[in-house]
């Protein structure tokens, strides 16, 4: 019974308990005994989330200048602090609400670039973006947690239900995004 671990109420199931281990990698799997449906999996390593922060000093250079990996100090650069956390919010909500691990549902890592201009003419810019490997703000965009979840969501979006970003599929894409954003 999953609400046994979760706190809340939950059904019952026969399930198997299974251990999967491998280079980087030990999780703990309940598989629904009839159904064969994972019930409930978590990780058993510390650091399931892996962030990587980097600044491309109003570029367009990406991924940019490494700020902050998983684990390490607070910069003092509010936008790369705030990406940091605010990524690291939206990874433990698909986590623990939807047993998902990281965009791509298998660790990818989190990669976000802060202080991104597309060019001298288009700086400071005002809007935030997934390119397909990582996520993108322009300065001051990654201090609304919901800007930071939106573009997430985006990459969970296109793995997951591999929606074209083009009318009716664009439009529910960006409504996903806005609504886990919020």
């Amino acid at each position: 019974n999953r609400g046994l671990l979760d706190g809340r109420m939950a059904p019952t199931h026969l399930a198997w308990f299974v251990e999967v281990t491998g280079e980087a990698l030990r999780e703990y799997a309940w598989v629904d005994a009839r159904t064969g449906s994972v019930i409930l999996h978590f990780s058993q390593l510390t650091h399931g989330k892996n962030r990587a922060i980097y600044n491309a000093f109003s570029t367009s250079a990406l991924p940019g200048s490494l700020m902050r990996t998983e684990g390490g100090p607070a910069t003092g650069d509010a936008d790369a602090d705030n990406a940091y956390a605010y990524l690291g919010d939206t990874y433990d909500y698909f986590w623990t609400q939807h047993g998902r691990d990281s965009w791509n549902g298998g660790g990818a890592p989190l990669i976000a670039t802060v202080h991104y201009c597309p060019n001298a003419t288009s700086c400071p810019y005002q809007n935030a973006f997934w390119n397909g490997s990582q996520m993108v703000f322009g300065n001051g965009f990654s201090a609304a947690d919901d800007v930071d979840a939106h573009e997430l969501t985006h990459a969970v979006t296109e793995t997951s239900a591999n929606l074209f970003y083009y009318m009716q599929s664009g439009a529910l894409n960006e409504s996903f995004s806005d609504i886990f954003g919020e």
